[in-house]
């Protein structure tokens, strides 16, 4: 599949307006210590170096937690902000920045590959998501990995509450999209060895913005009230279940001769 291929995959759920009003506004920070994504990320890479390259990397949150790890972070996002503000930004931290490019993923002129190629919360808004995966998938150097995350809106009660409380946030996102069984068979098909898929993390429960009636925003409220509340029990409950998991992920590894300082050696 070439470049040429992937420029008729622009179906996205959310036109790029509404991003660059979503992020007009910014701010800057890396994701905190106790960040499920930013833990499941650490789990895998700590102790690790290369080249990690993130598609819709705006605003860095995740990007710049593979900078702390000591990865040369590279990244592109069609946001406006992302190659002065954003690059400024992960310069200033300290980290190692190589290109931090504007561009549309399905028409930019990719020259290399990377020891990792992330993406975060971004196959999930497009109708076409596995030649997303796949274009993901092309960039990632032989020994290097690939890593998918989404949010896990498909898990019935997680789909519940959304279709009942945050119906225009679901709108924005393709459910078919949210299975990493389907992600691992797309890659395993393209040589890869898939290292974790699943869901991970104990129940949580955010909204998009969008009017709401006043019972559903006095639900709404009660509920993210009682999840603060009951944050310390719900860490008792049995984390990745499908039903109620905040997200869904993948680790999976590019088989073949790896370029000396990859990541060749991670676990089978």
């Amino acid at each position: 599949m070439g470049p040429d291929d992937f420029q008729q995959v622009q179906d996205s759920f959310v036109s790029q307006e509404v991003w660059d009003g979503i992020w007009a506004n910014a701010q800057f920070s890396v994701a905190p210590k106790e960040d499920p994504v930013r833990q499941w990320i650490e789990a895998h890479f700590r102790g690790r170096s290369g080249t990690c390259l993130e598609l819709g990397c705006f605003p860095g949150r995740y990007l710049s937690v593979f900078g702390e790890l000591g990865y040369e972070l590279h990244g592109l996002d069609l946001t406006p902000r992302v190659e002065m503000d954003c690059k400024r930004w992960l310069v200033d931290r300290g980290y190692k920045v190589g290109e931090i490019s504007r561009g549309d993923v399905f028409s930019h002129r990719f020259d290399r590959q990377y020891d990792v190629v992330c993406s975060f919360g971004l196959i999930e808004h497009f109708g076409e998501w596995a030649k997303l995966l796949a274009l993901q998938a092309e960039l990632v150097a032989d020994g290097g990995c690939i890593v998918v995350e989404t949010p896990n809106f498909r898990g019935w009660i997680q789909q519940m509450l959304h279709r009942c409380l945050d119906s225009e946030n679901l709108k924005q996102h393709n459910l078919e999209a949210m299975v990493p069984n389907r992600w691992a068979r797309e890659l395993e098909s393209r040589h890869f060895q898939i290292i974790e898929r699943g869901h991970f993390g104990t129940f949580d429960f955010w909204t998009g913005t969008q009017p709401r009636g006043t019972l559903a925003r006095k639900t709404v409220n009660l509920i993210c009230k009682v999840n603060r509340r009951l944050s310390s029990v719900w860490r008792n409950l049995p984390a990745g279940v499908a039903a109620y998991a905040p997200y869904c992920g993948l680790v999976a590894r590019k088989m073949g001769l790896s370029p000396a300082g990859t990541l060749s050696s991670l676990p089978r």
